[in-house]
């Protein structure tokens, strides 16, 4: 039931951390998997290298997915190479510090087009091939426990997650008569290049805090992913998943 060979897989923001090992556990089980890129071209290509020895196709793109006119194209791109797409995994966002009263319009604008108008572009683009071709879809939605009980410093971002919550939810209820399964996963912490800055210093006070007391890694985010993927979720959708060592519990 974790054999997803013919399946077509999008994960955006795919070339590092969570997304990375989304596309490579997709890999390993057989799906052809299409990933964007913003700006790291090598990490992008690194990550095809590693993938080589498995069978399944692999498309790697620069994408901007806070563009538009961009996100049609690249989707496009895909729909070109594999004919159809049967997984979307909404990966792609940005964590940055911000006080309320010193962070910039732009800072708040770009933090929302990046994390959220993300989401709703890839959706928009991708429901819409899905009505089109008869196709039962799959969604999984990348989230935070930032999104469930917000985040000092970073509100921008909690916002973006928790309108991501409210936006699955939305899309579940709208999607299921359509054979569309809609879910979430809510990351908390994660060894990844995003939060490696901070775990530097911050990892023992971080874990501690966590009732299962580690971080977790990138590959702790991606196995449920592929789950919620799978037939074994087939009765499931307008699910929050949190994936984050129960740090969800101490806000």
């Amino acid at each position: 039931m974790l054999d997803f060979k013919g399946k077509n897989v999008i994960v955006t923001g795919g070339s590092r951390g969570i997304g990375a090992a989304t596309v490579k556990m997709f890999m390993q089980l057989g799906a052809n998997v299409a990933y964007n890129y913003n700006k790291n071209y090598r990490a992008a290509r690194e990550l095809s290298e590693q993938c080589e020895r498995y069978e399944g196709k692999l498309f790697f793109s620069e994408c901007d997915v806070s563009d538009y006119q961009e996100v049609l194209q690249f989707t496009k791109k895909v729909i070109d190479q594999f004919g159809q797409v049967d997984i979307l995994v909404n990966n792609a966002g940005i964590w940055e510090y911000g006080k309320i009263e010193e962070m910039p319009v732009d800072a708040w604008r770009k933090t929302m087009q990046t994390n959220l108008d993300s989401v709703y572009y890839f959706c928009h683009v991708i429901v819409k091939h899905w009505k089109e071709q008869n196709i039962s879809g799959i969604i999984v939605n990348i989230s935070s426990t930032a999104g469930q009980r917000g985040e000092a410093f970073h509100s921008h971002y909690a916002a973006t997650k928790g309108g991501i919550i409210s936006f699955t939810k939305s899309l579940a209820a709208e999607l299921g008569p359509d054979g569309i399964r809609v879910n979430c996963v809510a990351p908390g912490w994660v060894r990844t290049d995003m939060s490696a800055k901070t775990l530097e210093t911050e990892e023992d006070n971080i874990a501690a805090l966590m009732p299962l007391g580690f971080i977790p890694e990138a590959e702790d985010i991606a196995a449920p992913i592929i789950f919620l993927s799978s037939p074994m979720a087939r009765a499931i959708t307008g699910e929050i998943l949190n994936v984050n060592a129960g740090s969800v519990l101490c806000g």
